[in-house]
């Protein structure tokens, strides 16, 4: 039986400037303009899905064209999507400048559409996320919408990508009711309303809170996972960086795979970062050349 995973969360198109020389504030740089689907909540779909998940997408993408282009590229990648309506708004967009060495300078996000993901809106979609092994949300999503879906589903783990530092407290009032937390060290002080600080502080405090599982993120050296007493520290995977902005989104799929499968923390942790490195290589923010085994290999290098 594969691995099911709804995934309740942001789907947008993303537009990257990717600069080919130094960017620099008040200036243009050379480079080049790429467009593709994003989103954090449909990229950790996409990326499940081309794992060979039974992967369920709820989601809400606005009016005209582009909304429509999106939720098809969704259904073409195999993708479940179900859609709810937010007449007389855009598609959600991602615009974001990366520099010559693939790291994001800054971005906009557009993701008024994504508000209309209310309760009563997704509980039509029930069935569908019911028969889930995981379900993955995103803090795109309003507050109270975080709050009914970990009660809601509180019988299966329920998993949270934190997203953004101005999204990050939206997750804050429901660490309790969390399976697994996933953010960066900036993100995880956001939710505590601290300072950043260090990782393992920063752990501390999301589990003193509720949080069952935490996995903090952090680049190039890589991240730390706390759980009661454990404490795991865990390396990035070597990459050629092309672009970082979906490698946090590849990282939760991972994560996500590796619970639902059944893994080890070991083999869940580098499953998780072998899908990261991938991202990293691809300009897009989900990797076209993922499959389930190309990423056990990956893994298990880093393993053995």
């Amino acid at each position: 039986m594969p691995v099911t995973v709804a995934v309740i969360g942001g789907a947008n198109t993303d537009i990257f400037g990717l600069a080919g020389a130094a960017v620099r504030a008040g200036d243009s740089a050379p480079g080049t303009v790429r467009i593709s689907p994003g989103g954090v909540g449909r990229n950790v779909a996409e990326n499940l899905a081309r794992l060979g998940c039974d992967v369920r997408l709820v989601t809400s993408v606005g009016d005209g064209v582009d909304s429509e282009a999106l939720v098809a590229e969704c259904r073409h990648l195999g993708i479940d999507v179900r859609v709810v309506p937010a007449p007389g708004l855009p598609c959600p967009r991602y615009v974001c400048i990366v520099d010559e060495q693939g790291r994001p300078v800054a971005g906009v996000s557009d993701m008024r559409a994504v508000e209309r993901l209310v309760p009563d809106a997704i509980d039509q979609f029930r069935p569908a996320v019911d028969g889930a092994d995981v379900v993955v949300l995103d803090a795109n999503l309003p507050e109270a919408t975080i709050a009914w879906a970990c009660d809601q589903w509180r019988d299966r783990p329920v998993m949270a990508d934190v997203v953004s530092v101005a999204k990050a407290t939206r997750i804050a009032g429901c660490l309790d009711r969390l399976h697994t937390v996933k953010a960066n060290a900036v993100e995880a002080a956001a939710i505590l309303g601290a300072a950043p600080g260090d990782l393992e502080g920063a752990a501390e405090g999301l589990l003193s809170r509720g949080a069952q599982r935490v996995v903090l993120t952090d680049g190039a050296d890589g991240g730390l996972f706390a759980a009661g007493a454990e404490r795991v520290r865990f390396k990035a995977i070597p990459a050629r960086v092309a672009n970082a902005t979906g490698a946090g989104d590849a990282f939760m799929a991972g994560v996500a795979y590796g619970t639902a499968a059944g893994f080890d923390l070991k083999r869940m942790l580098a499953f998780a970062a072998a899908m990261a490195a991938f991202a990293l290589e691809s300009e897009r923010t989900v990797s076209e050349a993922i499959d389930l085994a190309s990423v056990l290999r990956r893994a298990n290098e880093v393993m053995s």
